[in-house]
């Protein structure tokens, strides 16, 4: 009710306080950043099936496409075939439209510069950034497998299979993926989203570091 009182005729302590009241809306907890990312990645798709429209396909264009979108569309289904989020913090409003910002429109930058660049792309650049995109969405798919199967199983560290590699072996994957991304769009801005996962993931092993410390034998885990 106080939110929809206009603000004409209002004096300064009160139009501040109907701004607070509208902050802090926005600032409330609405949905889980699991959420957030979905549609993110459903604005994604959108967002790649809408330069076929604007851009012709090449055969740049054409190989970005089918490795994007396949990408994205595997992403959503894992989250079904799991039954496991994989945020699980909670997030408002302005979270959302974050999410949504980054990771469903600044994602596609790669696929823009894809379509838009006139340059004849190499057999070799074609088969680097399949060999890049393949390995990459194995490691990290199958990594996500064997995690959520193990946790399944017995909760605790997980040392075995891919994860005796590393103990970021997931992210690892993830960011050989988007490398394969920023390599086809043939433009050294793609690698600003390479650049942008890898903040985005460093975060992410900092706080999962944090939470698996309660674990007696961490110390000798994290050595890994």
């Amino acid at each position: 009710r106080v939110c929809a009182i206009r603000s004409n005729g209002l004096s300064a302590s009160e139009r501040e306080l109907l701004s607070r009241i509208r902050i802090g809306n926005m600032r409330r907890k609405v949905t889980t950043r699991n959420v957030s990312v979905n549609i993110a990645k459903v604005v994604t798709i959108a967002c790649l099936l809408v330069l076929p429209v604007f851009y012709p396909i090449t055969t740049r264009a054409a190989v970005y496409l089918g490795m994007h979108l396949s990408y994205c569309v595997w992403y959503l289904l894992k989250q079904g075939i799991l039954e496991e989020p994989v945020f699980r913090e909670q997030d408002s409003i302005l979270d959302v439209l974050m999410v949504i910002t980054s990771v469903g429109v600044f994602y596609v930058l790669p696929g823009w510069l894809a379509f838009t660049n006139s340059q004849p792309v190499s057999n070799l650049v074609l088969a680097l950034s399949v060999v890049l995109f393949f390995f990459g969405s194995v490691v990290n798919s199958s990594a996500d497998v064997q995690k959520s199967t193990a946790l399944k199983l017995q909760q605790g560290l997980i040392t075995g299979g891919f994860w005796r590699l590393s103990r970021n072996i997931n992210y690892f994957g993830d960011l050989i993926r988007y490398s394969a991304f920023a390599l086809l769009a043939g433009s050294l801005w793609a690698w600003s989203v390479v650049l942008f996962v890898l903040v985005v993931d460093l975060d992410r092993m900092r706080k999962k570091s944090t939470s698996l410390s309660r674990y007696p034998d961490y110390q000798a885990y994290r050595t890994n």
